[in-house]
């Protein structure tokens, strides 16, 4: 069954909004907190207070931090760290806090990510059969990847937590992207 499908631009450094932004009711950023009007009226914000684009959590605010580690390309490596308050952080609210461009389906098994960093540069159907996909990982406080039973949309994050995305080929048991560093 497919659903709704979402996708998220930056725009320069810090803001981002939703490409369909032009027919949500609104966007306000204040205080830090990005809220967005979603495709049901309800408005949903984001718990995180900063990131940083070079993966360091070095100067990050916040009382917690979670890195994200993308490799949309073997050798080259996005990472980004970004702080939060609250006990965990949605999986998928750190996608959208780490201000890289992906975009995300509704299934009815949950929420699948179909692009991030522009990788696959077009596509016309998000997890085609028999084509690379991203494959999702966990790891609390730089222990060693693990693959979670569950999707993006459900996982949180602990604080020191990493979640990461390999672009990867449907044949055989997916390679997890490099180690991760304790956030």
């Amino acid at each position: 069954m497919v659903g709704n499908s979402v996708q998220w631009r930056s725009i320069g450094a810090r803001l981002r909004i939703p490409v369909a932004a032009a027919i949500l009711p609104a966007v306000v950023v204040a205080a830090g907190v990005a809220v967005a009007a979603g495709g049901n009226g309800q408005a949903s914000a984001s718990a995180s207070t900063a990131v940083a684009t070079s993966g360091s959590c070095t100067g990050v605010a916040g009382a917690h931090h979670a890195r994200l580690v993308v490799e949309p390309v073997a050798g080259k490596v996005v990472a980004r760290c970004v702080g939060f308050s609250g006990k965990s952080l949605p999986g998928l609210t750190l996608l959208k806090d780490s201000h890289i461009e992906f975009s995300t389906q509704t299934f009815s098994f949950g929420v699948a990510i179909c692009q991030v960093d522009d990788v696959p540069a077009h596509y016309t159907k998000c997890l085609p059969t028999g084509q690379d996909y991203w494959a999702l990982f966990l790891s609390t406080n730089g222990h060693k990847w693990t693959s979670p039973s569950v999707g993006i949309s459900d996982i949180k994050v602990p604080p020191g937590g990493s979640v990461g995305l390999r672009y990867d080929s449907p044949k055989g048991t997916p390679a997890p992207p490099p180690h991760p560093t304790p956030a």
